[in-house]
């Protein structure tokens, strides 16, 4: 049987590539495909998976709040990818792909189910470099940790990392504010933020937010996230009767 397919979210413009990811799924023995504004939701097509990953933040439209004025100057916004990501992850849940969100994928995810996001962490008086490691001095490397994540003991993903506890490389101003619908916490960071997010009911839905294909080749336990969520993208394709898609 050939390698999965994993859908990964793109945007237009990045100032960075996507490699990180890409090699990240090639590495757990997935074949990753670009979803991008681009190939809008029709690049979903023949995928076994679906992966939201890390960029700019999410219009507070999406989750019917304003743009808060004391934090407008932190927010980036992606409005394209915004409508392309909420359009696939329903997409990807009507077809039982897995779904695996990072960092802004994990808010993404949690948008698109219902749920709501802090605007900038400097709301909740907490200092942005605590948990986005670029504003620090000196800058750490990107698969350094930075803190740590307490995992809920009987979760779907203290499974996959074999842990109850992990320490984490962290890059976002943003944070889960109330978990969707059938969402739920399973992961926090020592402040009581929220890093971790899971379906129960589900195979897999999942989403992390710290960003684990930066630290995938140094930490064997980050390795085993892209691991489980290739074999799920397997398993739901041997679930499939379509012989367009084997």
């Amino acid at each position: 049987m050939s390698a999965p397919r994993i859908a990964v979210t793109w945007p237009r413009r990045a100032p960075r590539t996507p490699d990180r990811y890409l090699d990240a799924i090639a590495a757990a023995g997935g074949r990753p495909l670009l979803v991008t504004p681009e190939t809008g939701p029709a690049g979903l097509a023949g995928a076994d998976g679906l992966l939201l990953a890390g960029g700019l933040d999410l219009h507070p439209s999406l989750y019917d709040q304003a743009l808060d004025p004391r934090v407008a100057e932190t927010v980036e916004i992606d409005g394209e990818r915004d409508r392309l990501e909420m359009v696939v992850v329903g997409a990807a849940l009507a077809q039982g792909l897995p779904v695996l969100g990072i960092c802004r994928g994990h808010q993404a995810l949690n948008v698109a189910l219902g749920g709501t996001l802090v605007q900038d962490l400097s709301l909740r008086g907490i200092a942005v470099p605590i948990h986005y490691q670029r504003r620090r001095d000196p800058e750490p490397p990107e698969w350094e940790p930075v803190h740590r994540v307490r995992i809920a003991p009987d979760s779907r993903l203290a499974a996959i990392l074999g842990a109850e506890e992990v320490s984490v490389n962290s890059f976002h101003h943003q944070v889960v504010d109330r978990p969707a619908p059938g969402l739920r916490v399973v992961g926090t960071a020592e402040d009581g933020l929220i890093e971790a997010l899971e379906a129960p009911d589900d195979p897999f839905l999942l989403s992390v937010q710290w960003h684990p294909e930066r630290m995938a080749r140094t930490d064997p336990r980050q390795a085993a996230l892209f691991a489980a969520f290739v074999e799920a993208a397997r398993a739901a394709r041997s679930r499939t009767t379509d012989p367009a898609r084997r």
